[in-house]
């Protein structure tokens, strides 16, 4: 090997030390990344009265046995199969058979979910089968989201002697009980809900169901009020309690037990 040659590969070995000293400092070092890129946030936008009345009136339906026993929230479509949650006591007010009229006013026989388990929770399950007509489900968010003041609504059926009427409702959180009370009422309004508007889906400015309407305020039967563990509410929150009408919220535990039920 000549000397040329020599220096020809000691010129070609040092260029490619230095080559692959550069590929891993530019491996090493760290990628920064814009700050506007890291993270995507979810911004709803506020719907009008009139949007949320129209939602409200698709994913509600009157639940009856012999007459209209009240109403429920579409909560689930899998298939041709949909998922209706209501009130137990609802259910209480007559025997089954029971049937579930959609918005667009077509009967269904209604099936109860026996194996549905909320605890001590004021809550049931019905399901009915729709193979041709495909209707809207609720949009669904939990009540960590809401604050005293904020806007809510909740939109049922009254159970008239004659007339069972679409009755649309609106007011403001009052209290959001930090436990709930025995059969897991924990989320007071100040909206009007009449007879009839019991299983009926509280919403938000959003459109989405945050609630199960269950009470109305100013019962006829003033008993003082208890939380699950036993123990009462201060005075202050029985009369705000008394003065509000109640859902119960729509928690995680719900909808998980509900999908192992289904599995």
């Amino acid at each position: 090997m000549n000397w040329r040659s020599l220096r020809s590969r000691i010129v070609y070995l040092v260029c490619l030390m230095i080559c692959l000293g550069g590929v891993e400092l530019a491996l090493s070092k760290p990628q920064s990344v814009p700050d506007k890129f890291s993270r995507v946030e979810r911004s709803p936008t506020p719907l009008s009265v009139e949007q949320l009345q129209k939602l409200a009136q698709t994913i509600t339906v009157k639940i009856s046995a012999q007459e209209l026993l009240g109403s429920g929230t579409i909560l689930q479509r899998q298939g041709q199969i949909y998922t209706v949650i209501t009130n137990a006591h609802v259910l209480r007010s007559a025997k089954p058979p029971y049937q579930i009229q959609t918005p667009d006013g077509r009967l269904y026989q209604a099936f109860v979910l026996q194996v549905a388990k909320f605890q001590q929770d004021d809550l049931a399950v019905l399901q009915f089968r729709s193979p041709d007509i495909v209707y809207s489900v609720a949009n669904i968010n939990y009540v960590s989201s809401l604050q005293v003041g904020d806007e809510v609504f909740v939109g049922g059926f009254t159970s008239g002697l004659t007339v069972h009427q679409f009755v649309f409702t609106s007011g403001k959180i009052t209290l959001l009980l930090e436990k709930a009370l025995e059969q897991g009422y924990q989320i007071g309004y100040t909206n009007d809900v009449r007879k009839g508007m019991s299983g009926a889906p509280l919403l938000n400015i959003y459109g989405e169901v945050v609630g199960i309407n269950s009470l109305h305020k100013d019962p006829i039967w003033n008993t003082p009020e208890v939380y699950q563990d036993g123990s009462q509410p201060e005075a202050h929150l029985q009369e705000l309690i008394t003065q509000s009408s109640m859902a119960i919220p729509i928690r995680k535990e719900v909808l998980q037990n509900h999908q192992e039920n289904q599995s």
